[in-house]
C-alpha cells in the first residue's frame, strides 16, 4: 500500500472525473478502481488530505510518474490565474492533473471518443479490453488489460460488432495495424515537433486534428497544445469572442500553459454535460 498525503492540486474526483482518461469507475463508497496500463489499482481518501493507493504494482515512482507529481501546479495556476474566467475555472477544477497516460491506449480511446459521449466511450473501451485483453486479477475482482496493438491488428471490422463502437472499428484495426507493424513508431513521436508529430498521428486513419491533438496532450505531455472540437470552440467563441485563428489566440493568451487552460476550460463548461 501507498500513502499519499497532502499532494498540492490533486483530487481524486477531479483528475479521474475530467474526461482525460476512461479506465476509472467510483463505487458506492468513494472508492476509485482503475487498470493502468497492466496494473490495476483503486484510491480511496482515509481523511481530507491523505490517499491510499493499493495496487498489483505497489511502485511510489511508478503512480508518481502516471500522476505527474512532477509538474508544478502552483506555478501553473499562478501564470493563467490572470485571466477571470480561467480564475473561476481553475477554482472548481482545483485538483484536476493532466496524467501521463500510455501512447498506445491514448490512439485508441480517442479514437472511440469522436462523435461520443464520456459514459459511452468508458463502456466501449471496457468492453474492448475484456474481449481483447489479458486478465488481472486484484483484491478479487477482476479486471483487464489494455489489448496490444499485435492483439488487434489480426482481427477484421466484424470481430469488434461486439464492443459495439460503430464505425470506429475500421479506425481501430488501421491504427493497430500500422502501430504492430512499425509503420507509426510511437516511441519516435517523442522526438517530433508538435507540428510533426501531429503530421505523424493524423497517418492513422480516424485520428484528425482534435483527436491527434488529444494524444499528444495526453500521451506525450505536450502541455502547450489545446485541442480544438465543438466544446472548446464554443467556449472561445462565447467567452472569448474568438471564431477564427483559434491557435494564435490560444497561444497568445495561453502560452506553454494552453493545454492545462483547456482542462480546466472543459471541465468548468462541458463535463457535466457529456458526462
Amino acid at each position: 500500500m501507498i500513502k499519499l498525503y497532502n499532494i498540492d492540486h490533486f483530487r481524486l474526483e477531479q483528475t479521474f472525473d475530467c474526461g482525460q482518461c476512461f479506465r476509472w469507475t467510483k463505487d458506492g463508497n468513494g472508492v476509485f478502481w482503475g487498470v493502468v496500463g497492466t496494473e490495476a489499482v483503486k484510491m480511496y481518501y482515509v481523511d481530507e488530505n491523505t490517499i491510499f493507493v493499493e495496487s498489483t504494482n505497489p511502485d511510489l515512482v511508478y503512480w508518481s510518474h502516471y500522476l505527474n507529481f512532477s509538474s508544478d501546479y502552483n506555478k501553473i495556476e499562478e501564470a493563467l490565474s490572470g485571466d477571470e474566467l480561467l480564475k473561476k475555472a481553475i477554482d472548481k477544477g482545483r485538483g484536476i492533473r493532466i496524467v501521463k497516460q500510455e501512447p498506445w491506449e491514448t490512439i485508441v480511446s480517442f479514437i472511440i471518443s469522436a462523435n461520443n459521449n464520456i459514459p459511452r466511450i468508458k463502456k466501449i473501451i471496457e468492453k474492448l479490453c475484456e474481449c481483447f485483453g489479458n486478465k488481472i486479477e486484484f483484491d478479487g475482482r477482476k479486471f483487464y488489460g489494455f489489448p496490444s496493438p499485435e492483439t488487434l491488428a489480426v482481427l477484421e471490422p466484424s470481430d469488434l460488432a461486439e464492443i459495439k463502437c460503430g464505425f470506429r472499428d475500421k479506425y481501430i484495426i488501421d491504427a493497430a495495424k500500422k502501430v504492430a507493424s512499425g509503420e507509426i513508431d510511437l516511441e519516435r513521436i517523442h522526438l517530433m515537433t508538435d507540428e510533426d508529430a501531429k503530421k505523424e498521428l493524423m497517418k492513422i486513419n480516424g485520428v484528425g486534428p482534435k483527436v491527434a491533438d488529444c494524444i499528444l496532450l495526453f500521451a506525450y505531455q505536450r502541455h502547450k497544445i489545446f485541442p480544438l472540437d465543438v466544446w472548446t470552440k464554443r467556449i472561445l467563441k462565447e467567452q472569448y469572442g474568438v471564431e477564427e485563428k483559434e491557435e494564435d489566440f490560444i497561444e497568445e493568451k495561453f502560452g506553454n500553459y494552453a493545454g492545462f487552460a483547456q482542462q480546466y476550460l472543459y471541465n468548468y463548461f462541458a463535463v457535466e454535460k457529456e458526462s
